[in-house]
């Protein structure tokens, strides 16, 4: 798997340059579990190509409120132990 970057913002989490659909869905099934458990009710996103040079496959999973603090740093922490560089759209 490549290096994929995962952006976070207080409503929405987008996870880019998969090279496929299993790397996405590797970190989905982490993923997912925990925002319905904390009641985020995620919409997932899916675009892209998986041509090399273009940007492959992303993932837009939009959260019915705003994420917590404690748990956007459990999601940075989840996303970054599974290889994903994190960027925080709205950090303060």
């Amino acid at each position: 798997m490549r290096a994929l970057i995962a952006r976070i913002s207080n409503t929405q989490i987008v996870i880019q340059e998969a090279f496929n659909y299993w790397d996405i869905r590797a970190i989905l099934d982490v993923l997912n579990p925990l925002l319905l458990k904390h009641g985020y009710n995620p919409v997932f996103f899916f675009e892209g190509t998986p041509i090399l040079g273009q940007g492959g496959f992303s993932v837009i999973i939009k959260l019915s409120k705003e994420l917590s603090s404690s748990d956007k740093g459990f999601v940075k922490r989840m996303l970054q132990s599974n290889g994903l560089r994190v960027i925080e759209e709205d950090a303060k």
